[in-house]
């Protein structure tokens, strides 16, 4: 199981990640194009197909972990839409 990392920390991490590759987020959007999008959507539909049968099931955890993943990626898809316009 992960270590729980704080709001501070992840920020850190994701920094020193952009650093490392000396570019932002929205550069590596541009760059990866339709491929990242058939990326994500994918990542998209496994994720909502999973928290619906957990839904279904009644296991609330993994249904909001699965749903919040879901929510997270098709607002990035969002923004990588906005982007390709």
């Amino acid at each position: 199981m992960f270590s729980y990392a704080s709001p501070s920390d992840r920020e850190t991490r994701l920094n020193s990640l952009r650093l490392k590759l000396g570019r932002e987020l929205e550069e590596d959007f541009r760059k990866a194009g339709s491929d990242l999008m058939d990326r994500l959507i994918h990542d998209f539909e496994r994720e909502i197909l999973l928290a619906e049968a957990f839904a279904s099931r009644e296991d609330p955890i993994k249904t909001v972990s699965h749903r919040t993943t879901a929510d997270m990626i098709h607002k990035t898809l969002k923004a990588l839409e906005s982007i390709k316009k």
